[in-house]
């Protein structure tokens, strides 16, 4: 009789692995929750008109503080709100690898043999009048 049990490994609460993924995704989801509570502060600041930058600065380092802290006693009262924020980990981790590709993937230098082809392409139709000319109009056709 064949086993209907998965082969995939299991993983202990004593794995390396497990073990840094859930310290990662509790740092990085304590600190994406800071950073959205300054960023709303900062809107409804904005909306309050408070231009001085060090008032602005005052408030945000008391209330801060105070709306994590109270959000967090609420969040280990409430068994349905702590489950939420259990997957939110996930979604926290996913969030954090995109953003993260994103910023390598725009600061990422080409060193590829099509990449130097087309800047000594860019830089020889540059040199020469009637090529430029071509791409200007091309490019104020698209």
């Amino acid at each position: 009789m064949a086993s209907t049990e998965s082969t995939a490994p299991k993983l202990s609460e004593d794995d390396p692995i497990k073990v840094l993924f859930d310290l990662a995704s509790y740092w990085a989801t304590i600190w994406a929750f800071i950073a959205l509570c300054l960023w709303l502060e900062h809107q409804v600041l904005k909306r309050l008109d408070i231009e001085s930058g060090s008032i602005q600065v005052a408030i945000l380092l008391v209330s801060t503080p105070v709306i994590f802290l109270a959000t967090v006693t609420r969040i280990e009262k409430n068994p349905k709100a702590r489950l939420i924020l259990e997957r939110a980990r996930y979604v926290v981790i996913l969030v954090a690898a995109a953003l993260l590709g994103a910023y390598i993937h725009a600061t990422h230098k080409d060193q590829s043999y099509e990449s130097a082809l087309r800047d000594g392409a860019v830089l020889a139709c540059a040199k020469i009048a009637a090529c430029k000319a071509a791409a200007a109009d091309y490019a104020n056709t698209r």
